[in-house]
């Protein structure tokens, strides 16, 4: 009976104590243009997990392929909550996952306590490109994921999985970034 009675509180504790969990504000894609700071059209050049005062990060070096919006150098690095070292392993929900030689379009924040910048929204700030022998270079929309621009003119490739030609993506961009605040949706 004792034991019934501390399962009943502690159960009762667990249930009345709050649930601490992340939310990520969804974009417009025009709003996703006006909030970065930096918009480039990059190529991931490595991954590395590192401790940081703040726990398991992964380090990602970036080689700029074309800058969009802002201060666009030649590399961007950023370093993400998350990562594997040794038996440690730090998994972020929502935290995007880069692969060295994968092109990618990244919206990014200015930085962080830590002086990294962040995709914003997380994984609605990345736009992977894609090469087909076919189709050429094209960005992959994921309804539901990615923004999608107003206007855009984009194809089904499969379920869920909408693509864009890369320039026209690039030119939808820069047009977005360069309408007043006003304008923007």
């Amino acid at each position: 009976m004792y034991r019934l009675l501390v399962a009943t509180l502690m159960a009762g504790m667990v249930a009345l104590s709050p649930a601490s969990a992340t939310s990520v504000v969804r974009f417009s894609f025009d709003s996703l243009c006006e909030n970065s700071v930096r918009i480039a059209h990059v190529i991931c050049v490595e991954t590395e997990p590192v401790i940081t005062d703040d726990g398991v990060r992964t380090r990602t070096l970036f080689r700029v392929i074309e800058g969009v919006k802002g201060d666009v150098s030649r590399e961007i690095e950023i370093a993400l909550p998350g990562g594997q070292i040794g038996a440690k392993h730090v998994m972020v929900a929502g935290i995007p996952t880069f692969t060295a030689g994968r092109e990618t379009v990244i919206f990014l924040t200015g930085p962080d306590g830590s002086g990294s910048p962040w995709p914003i929204g997380l994984g609605q700030g990345c736009y992977r490109v894609v090469t087909d022998e076919t189709e050429g270079r094209s960005v992959h929309f994921q309804r539901g994921m990615t923004p999608i621009p107003e206007g855009v003119l984009f194809k089904p490739t499969s379920a869920g999985v909408h693509r864009v030609d890369l320039r026209s993506f690039l030119d939808k961009v820069r047009e977005t970034v360069a309408l007043p605040s006003e304008e923007v949706k």
